[in-house]
């Protein structure tokens, strides 16, 4: 399960007024914020204000500390509603230290009840090292490491220093090299889409029939080469829409989808349909 949360506990002081309830083509942002989660979450919840169209959640621990009361209260309304664990992305805004990092990581383990799993996505965000990486494995409260690397070596690494912990691949192009290193499972975009070929991939791998399982990897990296050209998460919702889930498209500054681009992800459809029925 999913849970989102929207934080709707500011103060405006630069809008002017209640930014949640302004509106935009007559619905008012809050709204249009629940909506967007609704259709990606299993639940959703809205944090630091008392009328919403969904559940409400007062700040914690109290009103007044911003988004870090919002995100506390969500992850503890996480925690009683029986969710498994917390995945989080270091903050990478600011040119934050490698101490800082691990103290943030230690800090938002030590403020919750679930476990936490650390997301680590080579130079993308933050700078912790493999050293530092290794580290938090150790944390009593960390259970295991979201690997968007290629760096598959070190993936092993994690699971050597710690065979217990959960290491998820993070590149779907090397969902089959991840798993053959180590990885306990995946965690990728094109699995919104094709979830039932890496499902597949996964089994024959389980099973020793390596052949068809890197056969399979071919055909997603087919597709994937595609998405890389005309945008991944615009091709993305491209896909699911040809599929028959219409979720929109992306905003700007994500480019636009022209008709070249949809008769190639057509073609992308074609071939994982013609892959499911083989």
């Amino acid at each position: 399960m999913i849970l989102g949360a929207v934080l709707a506990g500011g103060q405006s002081s630069r809008f002017g007024s209640d930014k949640a309830l302004a509106e935009l083509d007559g619905r008012t942002l809050l709204a249009r914020a629940v909506e967007a989660l609704q259709a990606q979450c299993d639940a959703v919840v809205v944090v630091g204000r008392e009328d919403a169209p969904v559940p409400t959640l007062p700040d914690r621990p109290r009103p007044g500390m911003g988004p870090l009361g919002g995100i506390a209260a969500a992850l503890h309304h996480a925690a009683e509603a029986g969710y498994d664990a917390i995945s989080a992305i270091p903050p990478f805004y600011y040119d934050f230290s490698r101490d800082e990092l691990k103290a943030h990581y230690r800090a938002l383990g030590g403020a919750v009840p679930l476990p936490l799993i650390v997301y680590n996505f080579g130079g993308r965000v933050g700078r912790l090292t493999n050293a530092d990486l290794l580290e938090l494995l150790d944390e009593p409260k960390v259970i295991g490491i979201k690997h968007t690397s290629q760096d598959l070596y070190l993936l092993e690494r994690f699971k050597r220093h710690r065979p217990e912990a959960v290491i998820y691949n993070g590149f779907d192009e090397m969902c089959l090299a991840g798993l053959i290193m180590g990885a306990d499972g995946a965690i990728g975009t094109t699995y919104n889409f094709m979830g039932d070929l890496f499902v597949r991939l996964a089994k024959a791998f389980a099973e020793g029939r390596i052949a068809e399982a890197r056969a399979l990897q071919v055909v997603a990296n087919r597709v994937i080469d595609v998405l890389i050209e005309v945008g991944v998460f615009p091709g993305t919702k491209g896909i699911l829409t040809l599929m028959g889930i219409d979720v929109g498209i992306c905003r700007e500054p994500f480019r636009a989808l022209t008709d070249a681009d949809r008769a190639r992800l057509a073609d992308c459809v074609a071939l994982l349909r013609q892959t499911a029925e083989a």
